[in-house]
């Protein structure tokens, strides 16, 4: 559900008051970012009242065909739920707590928001998918600011995480599914040099200007264009991936020296092509997605993981996308779609590696 960011009280009241009939859940609050200073004062009147919550902050709330900049999307998910938080630094994920199996029957699903600064994303990555492999269904999305501040961005009713990811493991069962609409245009090339999100060199040359060539190439417009945000919003760079769509990485800045830097991880010796989308092929891509998840019993709710840079390409048409989701959704039922502008997008449907994915759009169907 949608609520105003009123006041600490008026929004415990609001929690309690959708609660009657399930006494004591875990909320999930995906928050707007501008809300981030006052954010801490309502923590502080959850924590009061007994109210156990976790969340992010984002550029953008999704609900139904519309987008909020201000407010939160609260889901709830069942008592028994129980929450991990992972402290992440350089080589190392340390989780604060055991982590939960999951039931033999298979009833579970994983909900994780990543502060999608903090280091060794890619092991936490990783790490979850080494523990549960084929059995981890997931989903979620990387938590920050608009402008990409380094600050706190992920929290339980305890305050602000630094550094930090924390998921939710629920007996509820999750039918997801991923798609963007890019399409690759040039390569092969190789990511030949790298350190975790920072790209050196693509083809054993800096791989700023190599980038900005391969643009030019496209378009003599963009031969002296930034790498963020000019070339990578129309033609950004994918790792090759066998067997299904290849994985966007989204390139966030350009060193000093020449390297990339991008919302994600990309693995030394990786083989990157350069793509292209529009409005009609993007738009399709997620129908696709909604399309993919049809059919499950008892549907909950429904939970939009869209990229914030996704958006920005659609400018005011982005309402188009979402009217479309929602339509398809519609067609096999009337669950409300509600999410997130993320930066960077969690998916993993037990037949897939975990990924954090850049530019793609991730649903969730939540059911019994």
């Amino acid at each position: 559900m949608y609520l105003a960011f009123s006041s600490p009280q008026q929004v415990v009241e609001d929690l309690n008051a959708a609660t009657a009939d399930d006494p004591q859940p875990v909320w999930m609050l995906c928050v707007a970012d501008r809300h981030g200073e006052a954010l801490p004062e309502l923590l502080d009147a959850c924590r009061d009242q007994g109210i156990r919550v976790y969340g992010g902050l984002f550029p953008g709330l999704i609900h139904g065909a519309g987008v909020k900049y201000e407010g939160i999307v609260a889901i709830a998910f069942p008592a028994v739920s129980q929450l991990a938080i992972a402290d992440l630094s350089e080589g190392r994920v340390a989780w604060r707590e055991p982590l939960p199996d999951i039931p033999a029957n298979g009833h579970a699903s994983f909900h994780l928001l990543i502060d999608c600064l903090a280091p060794n994303i890619t092991g936490l990555m990783d790490d979850i998918y080494n523990r549960y492999g084929s059995r981890l269904v997931c989903y979620g999305a990387g938590a920050g600011y608009h402008d990409l501040r380094a600050l706190p961005s992920v929290f339980t009713e305890q305050g602000y995480l630094q550094d930090a990811a924390v998921m939710l493991v629920t007996p509820l069962q999750a039918r997801v599914r991923v798609r963007h609409g890019w399409r690759r245009i040039a390569g092969p090339f190789v990511a030949s040099r790298t350190h975790d999100n920072v790209v050196q060199e693509l083809n054993w040359e800096p791989a700023a200007s190599f980038y900005r060539d391969l643009a030019a190439q496209q378009s003599a417009d963009f031969a002296a264009s930034p790498v963020y945000p000019d070339i990578s919003a129309i033609y950004p760079l994918c790792i090759a991936k066998e067997g299904g769509e290849d994985v966007i990485r989204d390139a966030v800045s350009e060193t000093d020296s020449g390297d990339i830097v991008f919302l994600s991880g990309v693995a030394e010796n990786s083989v990157m092509y350069l793509a292209h989308g529009d409005e009609d092929t993007l738009i399709a891509a997620a129908c696709q997605a909604v399309d993919e998840c049809s059919t499950p019993d008892a549907i909950r709710h429904c939970f939009i993981s869209d990229c914030y840079s996704r958006a920005l390409n659609f400018g005011g048409n982005f309402h188009l996308e979402l009217e479309a989701v929602q339509d398809a959704l519609r067609r096999f039922c009337d669950a409300t779609p509600e999410g997130v502008l993320a930066l960077g997008e969690v998916a993993n449907n037990g037949g897939q590696y975990l990924e954090l994915f850049n530019k793609t759009f991730v649903v969730a169907l939540t059911h019994r």
